[in-house]
This record gives C-alpha cells, structure tokens and sequence, in this order.
C-alpha cells in the first residue's frame, strides 16, 4: 500500500477536522501495519468453544463525516458508547481504533483486502487447532460489511445494529445479527415494538453493574448476556447485559432518565410492558 500522505488527508471531505489533524499528528503510526481484531474478556469465555475475533472502529462521527452507526442520535448511545471504556478508552486503543478507521475510509480497497487477508490468517489457525473461529467486524460501529462477509461464506460471522432494517433484510447465512434496543426516544422504542412483535433476538442493556445497591434488579427472567458473546448460538430471545464503563453516581444519576439508551429505574416499567408484546 502507497503511504497516505497530508495532502490526501487534507483533500478528503470523508474524515473531520479533529480526525484530520490527528492523522498529521500521528503521519508515521497511521502509516505502519495494524492489526485488524481485538478481543474482550466476555468473548474470551467462549473460547472453549470459538475464537473470537472483533475488529473496533472509532464510532458515529468521531472521524467520519458521515456517522457510521446511523442509528446512534435516535439510539443515545453516543455517551456510553464501548469505545470509551476498558482498554479501548486508553490512548493506545483509541489510536488504534481510529488509525483502522481512516484507513477504511481513504482506502477502502486496501482495507477490505487487509480484512480478508487476516481472516483468512484466522481460519488457517483454526483448521490446526480445531478450534473454530468467528467474527464481528462491528464492535464499536454500525456498518453493513454484507459485501466483505459475502466474499467468505465459509466464516461465521456476528454483530449487534441499532439498524432493524439490517436484521430484517440480512440474508447471509453466515451472518448472524442481534437487535440492540434502546429506550432512548419514541422511534428507538418503535424499533423495539417491531423487533419484539417480530420475534428478533433482542439485546437490551440495564443501567446497572448487577450490584445489589445500584438502584434497579436485572429481570432474571430474561437471559443473561453477559457471560459470553456467541449470541448465533441463541434463540431468538430477549437478553439483558450489564452497563460497561460507569461508576456509581453516573448510573443514579441515569437511573432518573426515562428517556435512555438504557433500560433504567424510571423506564423499566414501559420496557417490561414493551416486551411482553412478545410473550
């Protein structure tokens, strides 16, 4: 790959001022090879079972002109977002995330061909370990990559969207997609209505660490999703995860909101009223 250089930087409408000038900044680092996948410690305890591979973006507009989780302002998730929290909020992360980032949107081709290669790298150590592998091309975006997975049908490969078009109009067979809902406003809570009137898998966050003193109980009567990340082994359920990346007083404070990217103390109600649609 020729080195991108300021004056293609400079030229492109695709990426923000902020982006821009991180890009000048950081000429060298953003010009030497990254790997494309990550991992976490909640995908980690399927691994007796998969490797799992994510690749993580900068998200919404952070770097690029066009958001790349087009349902984010509707969804709030914003603010909570992944990519602030754990590992992926320190500077290397974030680097990282923002260095696939810009290399995606000023070289598509060569970051498709990048992809492919380590998922290629991927299945060859998975046919000498026995161990299968499995991707998310998704972690900290909401991007259609149909046209990358599409290209290596023999992969698995999942992700959570915002976007219930994607869910509903997804066609790959090796392409599992799970409904990420909100509470946020009247048309992430319509999205809601309609993908439990559907009968999609459905993951829902709590604004709650799971501690007995966090103001709002998870509903156990609903799946827990915490425990590992191989959501194209479920059925279509609805599934509760825990808040990432907050302290105490944030989640009080939160727990006030009825309108959240969370399920919270102040909207549980009309949540549990929304998902028995479904029942």
């Amino acid at each position: 790959m020729q080195p991108i250089t300021l004056a293609e930087i400079n030229a492109t409408k695709l990426i923000n001022t902020n982006a821009k000038k991180w890009c000048a900044d950081n000429l060298d680092y953003l010009n030497k090879p990254i790997k494309f996948f990550g991992s976490s410690l909640k995908v980690e305890k399927g691994a007796d079972k998969y490797d799992t591979y994510i690749m993580y973006l900068q998200p919404a507009d952070k770097v690029a002109t066009e958001s790349l989780c087009k349902f984010a302002d509707l969804a709030g998730c914003k603010e909570p977002c992944l990519i602030s929290s754990g590992q992926l909020g320190m500077s290397t992360g974030q680097n990282a995330a923002t260095k696939r980032t810009v290399l995606m949107i000023l070289r598509p081709l060569e970051f498709s061909s990048t992809l492919l290669s380590e998922i290629d790298k991927a299945e060859r150590k998975a046919l000498k370990t026995g161990i299968p592998a499995l991707f998310r091309l998704n972690g900290t975006s909401d991007i259609d990559f149909s046209e990358i997975i599409a290209q290596r049908p023999e992969s698995m490969f999942y992700d959570y969207t915002k976007i219930l078009s994607r869910v509903r109009k997804n066609s790959l067979s090796n392409y599992d997609l799970t409904f990420s809902g909100s509470m946020y406003s009247p048309q992430s809570k319509a999205a809601l209505r309609k993908a439990v009137a559907s009968k999609h898998r459905i993951a829902m966050a709590y604004n709650t660490k799971g501690l007995a003193d966090d103001g709002l109980q998870i509903n156990h009567s609903l799946k827990s999703f915490d425990t590992t990340d191989l959501r194209h082994l479920d059925s279509n359920v609805v599934g509760t995860l825990t808040r990432k990346g907050s302290n105490k007083k944030e989640r009080a404070k939160d727990n006030l909101k009825s309108n959240s990217f969370f399920v919270t103390s102040a909207n549980v109600a009309e949540f549990n009223d929304i998902i028995a649609i479904g029942g």
